[in-house]
């Protein structure tokens, strides 16, 4: 009974201790967070950067997580020039949103779900974007600074 009341206890502490451990264990980072880090930081862009919403907004609609930073900085210096929390042009910069986060969450939807962008390579969106090819190779040239 002694051995059998030990090994519960035994068992019983593994238990406790591992998912300790467990907690204690940070997450494993997205090395795109570190990506978008050094490239805003690059261009002096002002904090807050507001990675977790790219990130997110590019998840969940599933478009390339650098299409809107890279846009940001062309259109606006990644927010050093904004209006109206509008850091990517839309609407030629005509109107706003109520914070940058929905204006992330609204573009990405528009990128994602709108027939004019729907299914579109990237390029193709850049040109419905905008259809200066310059400006499209400009986009294109920032994305491939930040990296895959």
């Amino acid at each position: 009974m002694i051995r059998s009341c030990s090994a519960k206890a035994a068992l019983i502490g593994v238990i406790v201790c591992g998912a300790t451990a467990r907690e204690t264990v940070p997450p494993r980072l997205d090395i795109r967070t570190e990506k978008l880090e050094t490239f805003f930081r690059a261009y002096n862009c002002p904090a807050p950067h507001h990675i977790d919403e790219y990130l997110s907004a590019a998840d969940a609609k599933s478009i390339d997580y650098r299409l809107l930073p890279a846009i940001s900085v062309v259109e606006s210096t990644c927010g050093s020039y904004e209006r109206m929390n509008n850091r990517w042009g839309w609407n030629n910069a005509q109107s706003g949103f109520p914070s940058v986060r929905e204006g992330i969450e609204f573009i990405s939807a528009q990128l994602a779900e709108n027939p004019s962008y729907k299914d579109k390579p990237i390029e193709e969106k850049l040109v419905t974007y905008n259809p200066d090819w310059l400006y499209v190779r400009q986009v294109q040239r920032l994305m491939r600074q930040i990296g895959n």
